[in-house]
């Protein structure tokens, strides 16, 4: 029973990011770690991820910049490495407190109309990408950092949402080299694979298609509106391990 509630999880996950760009990881794994150990998701999701990254990249590929973009991508792999890594010895719930008040306390800024720094320079870049990868690493949760990082430099939704698909591309594709020369992987995460990749791409699919429906307002509000579900989802999930 538990591989289909996953599957529905990651059906109304990956739709979200199908139609926002991100938002999968911020939705499911919340829920998913109410009855799987995180030990399990974060491999089993990056799996999930390389697939739902690929195609959402796919079809947005005509507006993504690889060569602007290089430093941030070198850094978020380099950091999911290191995340990965981790996972076995960090305190994971201080994590998920931190982010949660971190994520929380950026959308009331940005609600506020207040501007942040962009970034938007080498040093900036390599922060932003160790920053997202460390946490993808370790819970498959390194949306926010670079999400708040995009949506503060103000690029378009085209744009948006195809850097944001190559940057969980490229990460995603750390974690599964990392976890497969650790040989972490075994029978039981196959299984919850056979559940979870079909629902992934059904779901990316489906919200690709929503997606042009959605107007660039709409598409803010999505996405702060996002920002805050992720921020209360994750202090619920730090609060629920106690």
């Amino acid at each position: 029973m538990e591989y289909i509630y996953a599957a529905v999880i990651i059906f109304f996950a990956t739709t979200l990011q199908g139609i926002s760009g991100f938002g999968s990881g911020l939705v499911s794994v919340p829920l998913l770690v109410l009855f799987l150990p995180m030990t399990t998701i974060t491999p089993t999701l990056s799996i999930v991820n390389v697939f739902l990254s690929a195609i959402i990249y796919y079809k947005n590929r005509h507006a993504a910049h690889p060569r602007q973009w290089l430093w941030l991508l070198g850094a978020g792999f380099a950091f999911s490495i290191v995340g990965s890594l981790l996972l076995v010895e960090v305190n994971e719930r201080a994590i998920q407190w931190l982010l949660g008040l971190l994520i929380l306390t950026v959308v009331a800024v940005l609600v506020s109309g207040r501007n942040l720094p962009t970034f938007n320079h080498r040093p900036g870049h390599v922060g932003v990408g160790a920053t997202s990868g460390i946490l993808n690493g370790l819970m498959t949760l390194g949306g926010p950092p670079i999400i708040l990082f995009l949506a503060n430099a103000k690029v378009d939704k085209t744009t948006f949402r195809a850097t944001l698909a190559l940057f969980f591309l490229v990460i995603a594709i750390a974690n599964v080299l990392t976890f497969s020369t650790q040989g972490v992987y075994q029978r039981s995460h196959l299984t919850l694979l056979l559940a979870m990749v079909p629902c992934a791409m059904l779901g990316a699919l489906f919200g690709h298609y929503l997606q042009r429906f959605v107007v660039e307002q709409q598409f803010k509000r999505l996405t702060l509106g996002l920002m805050l579900l992720s921020g209360v989802s994750v202090l619920f999930q730090a609060i629920w391990s106690t």
